[in-house]
């Protein structure tokens, strides 16, 4: 039975969102909470950092199998699975911390599994959204998503901390079991509609296949997808340096490196609050567009702040994370949009998963490049290759006609 997003469904999927924003909550508080034990007891930066691989490299690797997966089973099936599989995981941790027989070895094991749940979570989640969301809807229900789940993941460090003041780390996790029950009801409930009948039948290789000619064939979207992957990239210098561009080239104090990353939080927030009161663009590929070039624009007058002007640093830093959000935002609902719904796993993952992957070569890159260039510099260079990129997919590749991709496909009901 056709079917298509209306009040109902997304009525259904508000219930599932802020069930899932409890669940983004205990997972946020295991991640700090693992975090501070490590750097407590081993007092290692590398060993941080392969605690960051382990937890992101399953990610990177099982996505675009893991969206096959997502496409031919009950997505409602692997939320739930991999929600009860990493609440679990965190059941074993707390029986680990409470017999005191935790050791970096279990550690990293339990987070390279739960990095594994996650390869499937994400795209499933993000599939149901177009068919659960009314189009005229998506834009804002996703401004919604972003500010939300940026909220969530600030406040998440300190939840953790009130948690850790008053008891220890095992008690401090009993968070992450608690809140996957209360995402646990509305996912009961609620119905998530079928993209494939049971009369379908398909090999896994051949779903695979079929995802990846989708994505080669799909006017503007491999221009589209790689965009978003060098972005990204280009973005990890300022993600990584902030710091050292505050305290070390600046001579700056934690105050003001605390102010600078307030101010950039609080841009991101306005960016996304714009979204949820925005109604739509009419052409959202050329207004994502010319978010990321005020984006880039923010990030190059950042590397020309005058020593000391903090004031300044902040003030383009807040416009540059108030452009990122609605091209994110924008990009998002774009590929919900044009990519049939049977495929929404199998192309979100591939997005993700090379985005993803882009994240810790431009982690390992930029202090490397920084050390002989300076971090201003490699900020400005970024700042403009960014640009380059961004005016060379517009002019040069599909990017613009990425919109005209028409999804034909009805879904069933559940």
């Amino acid at each position: 039975m056709e079917t298509q997003a209306d009040r109902s469904s997304f009525r259904s999927y508000l219930y599932f969102f802020a069930g899932q924003q409890f669940s983004l909550l205990g997972s946020t508080v295991v991640s700090f909470v693992v975090i501070l034990w490590l750097t407590d007891v081993y007092k290692s930066t590398w060993l941080l950092g392969l605690a960051s691989v382990a937890n992101f490299a399953p990610m990177v690797i099982l996505a675009p199998f893991a969206g096959v997966v997502v496409d031919r089973w009950s997505r409602k099936l692997v939320i739930g699975v991999v929600d009860f599989l990493q609440a679990s995981s965190t059941v074993v941790l707390i029986l680990l911390f409470w017999l005191g027989t935790a050791s970096v070895e279990y550690v990293l094991l339990i987070l390279v599994f739960r990095g594994c749940c996650q390869a499937f979570h994400m795209p499933a989640t993000e599939a149901i959204v177009p068919l659960m969301v009314p189009r005229d809807k998506l834009s804002r229900m996703n401004g919604l998503t972003f500010l939300f789940n940026g909220l969530v993941t600030f406040i998440g460090p300190a939840v953790a901390g009130i948690l850790l003041l008053f008891g220890t780390a095992d008690q401090a996790l009993w968070i992450d079991p608690v809140t996957f029950i209360v995402a646990l009801i509305p996912l009961l409930f609620i119905k998530i509609p079928k993209v494939r009948g049971e009369h379908e039948k398909s090999s896994f290789k051949h779903d695979f296949s079929e995802g990846l000619s989708f994505v080669r064939n799909a006017r503007g979207l491999v221009p589209t997808i790689f965009l978003a992957t060098a972005l990204n990239f280009l973005l990890m210098p300022i993600s990584t340096l902030l710091s050292f561009f505050v305290v070390v080239d600046h001579q700056g104090l934690g105050t003001d490196f605390a102010l600078v990353s307030a101010v950039m939080q609080v841009g991101m927030f306005a960016g996304g609050l714009l979204m949820i009161l925005k109604k739509g663009f009419r052409r959202k590929m050329l207004t994502t567009m010319l978010f990321i070039l005020l984006c880039f624009l923010g990030y190059a007058l950042t590397a020309f702040t005058p020593y000391g002007w903090f004031w300044f640093m902040a003030a383009c830093l807040f416009f540059m994370s108030f452009a990122v959000a609605p091209a994110n935002i924008l990009l998002r609902t774009i590929l919900q949009t044009i990519v049939p719904a049977q495929m929404q796993g199998r192309v979100g993952s591939v997005l993700m998963s090379l985005s993803m992957a882009a994240s810790p070569l431009g982690m390992m890159l930029s202090g490397i490049v920084a050390a002989y260039t300076g971090t201003a510099n490699l900020f400005l260079a970024s700042a403009i290759a960014g640009t380059i990129v961004l005016l060379g997919a517009w002019f040069f590749t599909d990017i613009k006609h990425v919109e005209n991709i028409k999804e034909n496909t009805p879904t069933q009901a559940k």
